[in-house]
């Protein structure tokens, strides 16, 4: 009788063993494309360098050399003030008179804008700590963090006072660091312009 309960037993022990059978190795995966598209926008290398990179939860929620979300440079102030997407909307403050300065509204409470007189976005500033680049560098990172993160692409400013990163397009963007070499702020633009205007102390009027 024993034997025969045994004997019943062999298929179903056998179907368990061959379930678990396989490879060791787990199959090749292949990167989103929304991965690879986050990467390419900022023309960067992987966030991968850098073990405190992490990357933005969201592709669309993050600071890149072209601006933040509806806020890309070159954008029209009437436009954007047209979509309702404009806060604190004010002309003529005391280190740029003759431009105008808004902020985004929603998730993008914390970007800052500035315009030309003629009415273009031609400056972009994150002072938030939510919004990463797509490479995953934040507000509050290290400027050796962050230089590990973009490599040959970024440059000191000021003997180590900000870190400008520069894009095969001309755009960049230049992290502004406090007296702890801990990133307080980024800011878009033209790489030339932001290089030129931070060194000369213009205060990007």
């Amino acid at each position: 009788m024993l034997r025969r309960v045994c004997l019943a037993l062999l298929p179903v022990l056998t179907v368990a063993v061959l379930a678990g059978c396989g490879d060791d190795d787990p199959a090749p995966t292949t990167p989103s494309p929304s991965a690879q598209a986050s990467v390419s926008a900022e023309a960067s290398p992987s966030a991968a360098t850098s073990p405190a990179a992490s990357p933005s939860p969201s592709p669309a929620i993050n600071f890149t050399v072209d601006g933040a979300g509806p806020y890309t440079i070159g954008a029209n102030l009437e436009a954007l003030k047209a979509g309702g997407i404009l806060d604190k909307v004010a002309t003529g403050a005391e280190t740029c008179p003759v431009n105008t300065t808004a902020s985004g509204t929603g998730v993008w409470k914390d970007i800052q804008l500035q315009f030309r007189p003629d009415g273009v976005l031609y400056l972009v500033v994150n002072r938030s700590k939510t919004i990463p680049t797509p490479s995953g560098a934040r507000l509050g990172m290290t400027l050796a963090a962050v230089s590990s993160i973009y490599g040959n692409l970024g440059k000191e400013l000021n003997g180590g006072a900000a870190y400008l990163v520069t894009t095969t397009s001309g755009r960049g963007i230049l992290f502004d660091l406090d007296q702890n070499k801990k990133v307080f702020a980024m800011i878009a633009g033209d790489a030339a312009y932001l290089k030129s205007s931070y060194e000369g102390g213009t205060d990007f009027c």
